[in-house]
């Protein structure tokens, strides 16, 4: 929460992969921003880079990612993925 807090104003948003870890939600609702959430597809919890641009297009403050992620155990070799979304919508 304090990376949250410290990165974040109330009303900005933050990326949020889902299913998530429950305080990554509550961290940036507790720190006034709004969590926007990008749906982990199984059976490999993949991400669709579409909903991941609508993400991008609500301009958010931050992106929460942890690796692996917590609770699907997904590992993140789709980092070059998400950058070139970021890059793509910028």
């Amino acid at each position: 929460m304090t990376a949250t807090m410290t990165v974040c104003n109330p009303g900005d948003k933050v990326i949020v992969f889902s299913p998530f870890y429950e305080n990554y939600g509550a961290d940036a609702i507790l720190s006034g921003a709004e969590p926007v959430f990008v749906p982990l597809h199984p059976p490999n919890f993949a991400f669709d880079e579409e909903e991941l641009m609508r993400a991008f297009e609500q301009k958010p403050k931050a992106l929460i990612l942890c690796n692996p992620s917590n609770p699907t155990g997904k590992g993140w070799c789709q980092m070059m993925q998400v950058e070139k979304v970021f890059v793509s919508g910028n």
